[in-house]
């Protein structure tokens, strides 16, 4: 017979996680294809942590959360997981190297996207990127995000419903059509978070 005592240690252990550990944890939400995490095959039970690179194959794509931050990563694409300040490893930074990202953000935290041609300052926005060596392709879906470029140029988005820029090596920041993805997809990423559908008034 279990004593009191070994039962409370074993229901502490399967208690919820502190929110700050929580934050600290992303949880894979789908899962389809080719997806790797380190260049080890995710599954539904992966813990995804600061300083990690998710990769999809051609067939792959994923949708996971970290705290109250959703995303989703197409077929084809790269991205490494970090923290801006090692001291407190929240996944804060993400560096997408290749592909498609969408990603949704929980309202008044600071977040960070860079690619090989952009850096994307985020405050509780939704946006998709594309990244390849030579350009990336930036969608405020809804919110304001900051757009750095190479040229040192660097503009304010603010959208309701998708304002989209091409970032190029030594090029202005140009405006683009809104392409490759849909409010649709980014009204789930809210609700995986259980956020309402930003694109209803």
């Amino acid at each position: 017979m279990i004593s009191r005592r070994d039962f409370l240690a074993l229901a502490g252990t399967l208690l919820p996680l502190p929110a700050s550990a929580q934050f600290r944890i992303g949880a894979v939400r789908e899962l389809a294809g080719e997806v790797t995490l380190n260049g080890l095959r995710v599954t539904r039970q992966s813990a995804l942590q600061a300083g990690q690179t998710l990769a999809t194959g051609a067939d792959g794509q994923v949708r996971f959360t970290v705290g109250k931050d959703a995303f989703f990563l197409r077929p084809n694409s790269r991205m490494r997981l970090d923290a801006s300040r090692p001291s407190e490893p929240f996944i804060d930074f993400l560096r997408l190297l290749t592909g498609g990202l969408g990603a949704t953000f929980e309202p008044g935290m600071q977040r960070s996207i860079v690619t090989p041609t952009a850096s994307i300052g985020i405050r509780g926005t939704g946006v998709y990127i594309e990244a390849a060596p030579q350009w990336t392709y930036a969608c405020t879906c809804f919110g304001t995000t900051e757009l750095s470029s190479s040229l040192n140029e660097r503009i304010t988005v603010s959208a309701h419903q998708h304002e989209a820029r091409l970032i190029r090596p030594n090029v202005p920041i140009a405006r683009e059509a809104m392409e490759r993805h849909t409010s649709e997809e980014m009204a789930a990423l809210e609700a995986l978070v259980r956020r309402p559908n930003p694109f209803r008034s």
